[in-house]
């Protein structure tokens, strides 16, 4: 499953975070955008919990349906 998550704050480096799971960062002007593919629920409680050990602030956090 896809999902993007919206975390705002200070200017962080995130591309680091592809080190610890499939994530993508695109810079926004409060923070950034992140795409992760999970494979399932325990996955994305895995990046949540990355995210919050490193005190990254989630404003949202929206699965993304695919088409086929």
């Amino acid at each position: 499953m896809l999902y993007h998550i919206r975390v705002v704050g200070p200017e962080r480096d995130l591309g680091g975070l592809g080190e610890y799971a499939d994530i993508v960062a695109a810079p926004t002007r409060d923070g950034a955008i992140l795409s992760c593919e999970v494979p399932d629920a325990s996955g994305l409680t895995g990046v949540v919990a990355l995210l919050c050990d490193l005190g990254v602030d989630i404003a949202e956090l929206q699965a993304v349906s695919r088409r086929a």
